[in-house]
């Protein structure tokens, strides 16, 4: 009984003795959360080399926080089985390593911060000290930028490229903005390369004039320096200039009673979110407000001078709410119809029945060759376009349908010709007569009593 106590005994001793900060447990706990410690912080550091990057450094503030505050919590709970028998010492360690892996990652972007605002190095390919002087700036490019745009330009130097720098971003824009700038720059693509909270933008093979590539940029925030001759910008990014966040709220945008319906939509065409875009041209071309229709008209002209054949479906979306509120006659919108019914066709992509039809009631004489070459190819889909067209489309049709045409085209034809053909139909009639088909044989028969009838009156 006796021993069986004392055993008992050694062994709550020993268990006290290795929840001990300095008992052979302990000190391996011990070394395991100051190992854990430093290489939190070696690995934010590193990422200063131009030799070692870390992808730690490149992620946003807020990831940072929550790799380092994990590490942090990982080495307090080392600490913890020592805290009974060290409470003062653990207390001060747990404390300083919580409140380290806190600080850390601004600790590390305050630094860099500071190495960004020097000025670009003086070399012959970049700018002068001189040069540099005259602009004051916030963040720049580094070093490690302007090698990476260098770089970029050596693989391809028959391209054309221009470096683009914004700070202050989320990961959540960094896409968007990317995507924007192709599509406003119409460029072949866009790279982007993140450095903490900003991004290198490298625009390959850009469209716009370079005077009108600040113009763009400035859509995105205050353009703080810019070389043309270089290609290269920088400047501070702005979310709400960008209209990255719509400051009306659902119920606004989506309630055409609600007094701030048009200002609001209005407001969302101008971002430069395609989707936002697309959804407040459907809901004013859905709405069809009776209120500000020229305000509607000239802002959908505005954001149409864009380019938008990257985002066709925005595209027609805006197109079509144009319909609803540009009256007749309008000469701008008919120009914005011409060149949306030009570009789909060209692209082989599906043309908005609204534009059409708004196109035939504009300029039916021009539409005849086109809408007779698109029914000719889709006779099901724009079967009821070529009623519109009347008299204007029956030669052509004369000139594109044969005894051997398709069934479903020699079954629109006759249809049009029982309304609108003349004595130039019946020749081609009267061969469909005894076609092979039993349908196309009785509607042939039909339509040639249709068209005599007419005729006769």
């Amino acid at each position: 009984m006796q021993r069986r106590q004392i055993a008992r005994a050694e062994k709550m001793q020993r268990r006290l003795e290795s929840g001990a900060m300095f008992s052979n447990r302990g000190k391996v706990r011990g070394v395991l959360a100051l190992a854990l410690f430093l290489a939190c912080s070696f690995v934010f550091f590193l990422g200063d080399s131009e030799t070692m990057k870390t992808p730690v450094n490149q992620l946003d503030i807020e990831y940072q926080l929550i790799i380092s505050i994990g590490c942090g919590l990982i080495s307090a709970c080392c600490l913890l089985p020592s805290f009974r028998n060290n409470k003062a010492i653990i207390s001060s360690l747990i404390v300083m390593i919580l409140a380290w892996s806190v600080a850390v990652p601004f600790v590390w972007h305050a630094r860099t911060s500071g190495e960004e605002a020097e000025t670009l190095p003086v070399d012959d390919s970049i700018m002068t000290a001189a040069e540099d002087e005259q602009v004051k700036r916030g963040p720049v490019m580094t070093d490690g930028d302007l090698e990476v745009f260098r770089t970029v330009c050596a693989e391809a130097p028959r391209q054309t490229h221009y470096a683009i720098y914004m700070d202050s971003q989320t990961s959540n824009s960094r896409l968007l903005i990317r995507e924007s700038l192709t599509r406003l720059l119409q460029s072949e693509y866009t790279r982007a390369y993140t450095r903490g909270r900003g991004a290198l933008f490298v625009v390959v093979n850009s469209r716009v004039s370079r005077a009108q590539i600040p113009v763009v940029l400035a859509r995105y925030g205050q353009v703080s320096y810019s070389r043309a001759d270089k290609g290269l910008y920088e400047l501070h990014f702005s979310a709400e200039r960008a209209k990255l966040v719509s400051r009306y709220s659902a119920d606004v945008l989506e309630s055409p009673h609600n007094p701030n319906f048009v200002a609001a939509n209005v407001s969302e065409l101008t971002c430069l979110d395609p989707m936002r875009v697309r959804v407040a041209a459907n809901m004013l071309a859905g709405a069809d407000v009776q209120v500000l229709r020229v305000d509607i008209k000239n802002a959908l002209l505005r954001v149409l001078q864009d380019p938008w054949l990257t985002e066709p479906d925005t595209y027609q979306a805006l197109v079509e709410a144009l319909v609803v509120y540009a009256p007749a006659k309008d000469a701008m919108a008919l120009r914005v119809f011409r060149t949306y019914f030009d570009n789909c066709r060209q692209t082989s992509r599906g043309l908005s029945a609204k534009v059409v039809r708004r196109l035939v009631a504009e300029d039916p004489d021009g539409m005849v060759a086109p809408v007779v070459s698109m029914w000719i190819a889709n006779p099901v889909a724009w079967a009821e376009i070529i009623p519109l067209l009347g008299n204007r489309v029956e030669d052509a049709l004369l000139a594109r349908v044969t005894p051997q045409s398709d069934l479903q085209i020699l079954d629109g034809s006759l249809k049009f010709f029982a309304d609108f053909g003349s004595e130039r139909a019946v020749p081609l009639v009267e061969a469909l007569v005894g076609h092979q088909d039993a349908l196309i044989s009785h509607k042939a028969t039909q339509t040639l009593a249709q068209i005599k009838k007419r005729l006769a009156n």
